[in-house]
């Protein structure tokens, strides 16, 4: 099990990038509270631990060739003329493979997790990424995936008509 601040790489990776995507090839103005929520500011002027972690996260994004920017916006809000690199885009274009056999695209697979909230598979979708932008590992032959178990998840909004 990862901790809560790998988790949140994950989230805030997996939502940057198929933000990103959905723009390519035109730039986006990427921002810490469209993707965690709203920052909150302590009583220093600086934002929560949750809110910097996304912010560094896009950084890293950066740092590690899957995204350019131009600009940094005030208070580190977001970045500003953020589009992905060719690296990135071939990535997320490239193709993987489950365990049971399905074949997909990257962002497809990403596009998938996030609408059924599969955060398990978000992270194993940007570890497989992460891992073929992997310049320093050894060559490996990619592996077919194993998905998360689905969790039902009721919402406490449902009501059974009873009422």
């Amino acid at each position: 099990m990862t901790g809560a601040h790998i988790d949140d790489f994950y989230y805030v990776t997996a939502e940057a990038l198929c933000k990103l995507h959905a723009a390519f090839p035109v730039r986006y103005l990427l921002l810490v509270e469209d993707l965690t929520g709203p920052i909150r500011w302590d009583m220093t002027g600086l934002p929560d631990r949750k809110s910097r972690a996304c912010f560094e996260t896009l950084i890293w994004l950066a740092e590690h060739g899957l995204l350019h920017y131009r600009s940094v916006e005030p208070r580190d809000v977001g970045i500003e003329g953020a589009v992905l690199s060719q690296q990135g885009f071939v990535l997320l274009s490239g193709r993987l493979t489950w365990h049971h056999g399905e074949t997909t695209s990257r962002i497809a697979a990403l596009q998938r997790a996030r609408a059924e909230r599969a955060y398990g598979d978000l992270a194993t979708i940007i570890e497989d990424l992460l891992g073929a932008n992997c310049h320093w590992a050894a060559p490996r032959q990619p592996s077919p995936l194993v998905k998360a178990a689905s969790i039902d998840v009721n919402s406490d909004d449902e009501t059974d008509g009873s009422g």
